[in-house]
């Protein structure tokens, strides 16, 4: 009997208002915990492309860790989610940290601090190159750098809202030249025009550079140097004209009131009161002083500070695709820095499809699949 009676209490209890709130209440809470975690600590990343591939299929999806805990761990080799200027985001391999020097060369040959490797398909660089990455409190001189990298800290520099300007020197050796010159050459089929020779890549200048040494004559290398100038507002004082004033004086108003003269009769008390009021106003009237006319708005001036130490606030990360082709990374864009993250690749979710929910689909598919085989002679058989 009391066992009996327990299992009633307890399908009264399951039953109950109380307890069906109760429950309510801890679903709720789990959907709010799920929404605040799919919000604040993770997100589902589609890869739109064939930029990771092999290791991320293109339509894929995979989970990353937004929580700052995950950010402040970056290493080598991790998958990070990036935003760009532009708002767009896509998602890179780190390839260097803060302060390695990575060598990659024209054959597709890569050389870090940690690892050395062929990068398949790698097409950017014509001329083997050697880049350091910097670090937080680096101090780089514009002159000392290669041409990748001083295409990298234009771009650096840029991001961080800077000003500045770029002025391009043709030397042939120790000698200069006429920037000139540059016209005369191609890209692309195309004539180069002087005025984008300063922002060209490094691959176009160096290509330029080719083709104008196979025309000048003599063995010196032909080399486009570059000069950098920030821009600094130069406000204009202007000194508004000296203004005169003008006194005038308004005349003297001289109001006099008319006397009143009363005459009493003699018979009674003589009394003759006589009033006579001169009163005289002097009103001086100065005129305020004209208002000068407004001057015209000069257009904004900038003066060219010459800018050769660079100091470095951020550290700085080399991200790349996993493919080596034809994908938008640090060769084209530079360096990213830890502002630039959104988030890091977690690969536990993706072991979890693996391991548990391919497999069950699998079997799945399956069973289905020999649920149909077993019907399907009945039905011919009917």
């Amino acid at each position: 009997m009391s066992r009996l009676s327990r299992k009633v209490k307890r399908l009264q209890r399951k039953n109950s208002q109380s307890h069906i709130f109760l429950l309510f209440l801890f679903l709720l809470f789990i959907c709010g915990a799920a929404f605040v975690a799919r919000l604040y600590a993770i997100a589902p990343v589609k890869i739109m492309d064939a930029s990771m591939t092999p290791k991320f299929k293109e339509q894929s999806i995979h989970w990353m860790c937004k929580l700052p805990q995950c950010l402040s761990k970056i290493k080598e080799q991790d998958i990070v989610w990036l935003s760009l200027k532009s708002g767009e985001t896509m998602v890179r391999r780190v390839l260097a940290m803060p302060g390695d020097s990575i060598e990659i060369t024209d054959k597709g040959r890569v050389r870090t601090p940690h690892r050395n490797y062929k990068w398949k398909g790698e097409d950017a660089f014509i001329q083997s190159q050697t880049i350091y990455v910097p670090k937080a409190g680096d101090t780089l001189y514009f002159d000392k750098l290669n041409e990748v990298e001083q295409d990298y800290i234009l771009a650096y520099l840029h991001t961080h809202g800077e000003k500045i300007a770029i002025k391009s020197t043709l030397w042939q050796g120790d000698r200069e030249i006429n920037i000139d010159r540059v016209g005369a050459t191609k890209i692309a089929n195309r004539q180069v025009s002087l005025k984008e020779v300063d922002y060209l890549p490094w691959q176009d200048r160096y290509l330029i550079e080719l083709q104008i040494r196979q025309a000048e004559p003599g063995n010196a290398p032909i080399k486009i140097k570059r000069e950098l100038f920030r821009l600094k507002p130069a406000k204009l004082e202007l000194t508004p004209p000296p203004t005169s004033s003008a006194d005038s004086t308004a005349s003297d108003s001289i109001k006099t009131d008319s006397v009143k003269v009363a005459h009493v009769d003699s018979s009674k008390a003589a009394k003759s009161d006589s009033t006579q009021n001169d009163t005289t106003k002097k009103d001086s009237a100065v005129a305020a002083p004209a208002k000068p006319a407004p001057a015209k708005e000069e257009p904004e001036k900038y003066l060219d500070e010459p800018l050769n130490m660079i100091v470095i606030e951020e550290d700085c990360y080399y991200m790349t695709c996993i493919k080596g082709s034809s994908c938008p990374d640090s060769r084209e864009l530079g360096y990213f820095t830890h502002k630039d993250f959104i988030g890091r690749y977690l690969e536990w979710p993706d072991r979890i499809k693996v391991k548990v929910i391919y497999p069950i689909q699998r079997y799945a598919n399956r069973a289905l699949d020999y649920a149909l085989s077993l019907l399907a002679p009945e039905e011919e058989e009917e």
